[in-house]
């Protein structure tokens, strides 16, 4: 019997045992900040809303790293972008955790010139 719905884990943010190994491709549907306490401070982090998705993706700094570096750093840009989701472990902290990967499809074609 699968026991995670009663592991007290549920959240409307998502978290790496939310892909259960998958790689989904989603697109971003909007970016908001959060404000979230974290040992007795409060810290505001952004999320992006994914389209047809219940949960929001927490970003953290390389996330909003990577987004910026292909998309720009407007986040107003990244709205109707494709972006793939990983998980990784980290051993530092014990977890796994999602990576990002954004993906640039702007002029690509299914040519191959060779």
């Amino acid at each position: 019997m699968d026991m995670n719905q009663f592991a007290g884990s549920e959240s409307n943010y998502l978290k790496a045992a939310d892909l259960k190994g998958a790689r989904p491709q989603v697109i971003i549907d909007g970016v908001e900040l959060v404000e979230f306490e974290d040992d007795g401070s409060k810290k505001v982090k952004p999320c992006l809303k994914l389209r047809g998705k219940e949960k929001q993706l927490v970003l953290n700094a390389t996330s909003v790293q990577e987004l910026m570096s292909v998309f720009g750093p407007d986040s107003d840009t990244w709205i109707g972008k494709t972006i793939q989701l990983n998980t990784k472990h980290y051993p530092k902290y014990g977890k796994d955790g999602i990576v990002i990967l954004a993906m640039n499809t702007e002029g690509l074609d299914d040519d191959i010139p060779f």
